[in-house]
């Protein structure tokens, strides 16, 4: 396991960390992202300069540079800039151009503990690219979510504002119908009245096996009667550094690595569709009733790729 002392990288500029970053991929311990969380402005600088830059997202890419752009969003989640804040917008419209699905599919969830410490201004543009109809429908959702986290923070008036611009985005006929459902999977965290005849309609509409829920799923919600916070759950990013998880994801790849070489021993290699199951989406799943395969699929985790063995359950 990779291993510095503080004095050792606080000698080093922010190109030489980005450079180790690569080296170390997945390796990389949380002392260097919180040193170069430390250099601000001039961490910011650089980093916009690379997320700028067409060569970031090239598909040609090694798997440490590839990991760098998880490390990136992992660095601007700790600074409270706006300019932090800004530029994790601009990563979150690249990766869905650049149909990076296996990035999406590692941060999904995260995002509201990426803006949770972002000025109030940065609400706005996030709206703005959950209203943007040219870009893929799973990303939108996921920009949703630190919406509506950063209001219930400021409190109830805020809060209600926030799921009456959502459902205004459910109820809309012309929009993503993916979308569409997840963000009523969101409503169906806030059971307000005025949205159950909203969520009854569209529970009526699903066919199967594609269905998020079910009028037995809005009873159950509305009976409960309280405000669920799902983003709770994913509330530390950062555990992605700690010693224990770095070790798991080793044992893991190693594991995974003697699973595919006795299937090719066997000649039953296995082979993933990069549009149904990304080879490397290793994320722990968001599982629940109001939980999207990180597949991108669109439906719930447990119908989708949260059966066992299938790799999606280890950070």
């Amino acid at each position: 396991m990779p291993g510095y002392d503080d004095a050792e990288l606080a000698a080093w500029s922010v190109p030489e960390l980005l450079e180790k970053m690569v080296e170390d991929e997945d390796r990389v311990p949380r002392n260097v992202i919180d040193e170069l969380a430390r250099r601000g402005t001039e961490t910011l600088r650089i980093l916009q300069a690379r997320l700028q830059s067409d060569g970031f997202w090239s598909e040609e890419d090694t798997d440490g540079q590839w990991w760098l752009r998880l490390h990136a969003i992992m660095i601007l989640g700790l600074l409270p800039d706006e300019e932090a804040g800004r530029l994790l917008l601009m990563a979150m419209r690249r990766m869905c151009e650049e149909e990076d699905e296996n990035l999406q599919g590692w941060l999904s969830g995260y995002w509201p503990a990426l803006f949770r410490n972002k000025p109030e201004s940065v609400s706005e543009p996030l709206r703005a690219l959950c209203e943007d109809r040219s870009l893929d429908w799973y990303m939108r959702v996921n920009a949703a979510e630190p919406v509506i986290a950063a209001a219930e923070h400021k409190g109830a008036a805020a809060l209600n504002a926030a799921l009456d611009w959502l459902a205004r985005l459910v109820a809309d006929e012309k929009e993503d119908w993916d979308l569409r459902l997840c963000a009523a999977n969101t409503l169906l965290d806030f059971p307000r009245v005025s949205y159950r005849p909203l969520l009854e309609a569209l529970a009526t509409r699903q066919k199967k096996p594609d269905v998020h829920f079910t009028n037995a799923d809005i009873e159950e919600a509305y009976v409960a009667g309280r405000d669920k916070l799902d983003w709770l759950r994913f509330g530390n990013p950062w555990q992605f550094y700690t010693p224990a998880a770095i070790a798991a994801r080793q044992a893991r790849w190693v594991r995974e690595d003697a699973e595919q070489e006795q299937r090719r021993a066997g000649g039953r290699e296995m082979y993933f569709d990069d549009e149904a199951f990304p080879p490397y989406i290793r994320l722990e799943p968001k599982i629940g009733r109001n939980d999207p395969c990180p597949c991108g699929s669109g439906k719930k985790f447990k119908k989708c790729h949260g059966t066992p063995n299938t790799g999606l359950t280890l950070q």
